[in-house]
């Protein structure tokens, strides 16, 4: 499959337009924000499209009763980034991660074990 490249902006709009609930399609792009575009982002552009999303009322609702709302907020939300070193089979790794509902985070679908965590430090992006 093809790669294409999109803008910022273009990337917003699509973004305001896949808040959940959405159908399969809407729903699979909302989640790959999480887990594949924001890898993708600068700090700079998560800052901006966190701000840019909590301006839409209809994200706002959406993130008092749809899961993965709540796990993209958590995810963009500048004040809510950490670096996690962990320790597994004697190797070290340090981690970004972003915590929900008591878990630091990876992505949607990953969590670090609490057992392999050595050390929590908050992360303080740098926004331009």
């Amino acid at each position: 499959m093809s790669n294409f490249t999109i803008d910022f902006f273009e990337l917003s709009f699509l973004a305001e337009a896949c808040i959940p609930p959405r159908p399969i399609a809407r729903a699979f792009f909302w989640n790959n924000l999480t887990d594949v575009y924001w890898k993708q982002m600068t700090e700079n552009e998560r800052a901006r499209l966190f701000s840019w999303m909590n301006r839409n009322d209809w994200y706002l609702v959406s993130l008092t009763k749809e899961e993965d709302t709540k796990k993209f907020h958590a995810r963009f939300n500048p004040d809510n980034q950490y670096l996690v070193k962990t320790e597994y089979e004697g190797k070290s790794e340090e981690h970004r991660a972003f915590l929900y509902e008591d878990s630091y985070c990876i992505d949607n679908r990953k969590s670090i074990a609490k057992e392999y965590i050595k050390e929590v430090t908050k992360f303080n992006p740098k926004i331009d």
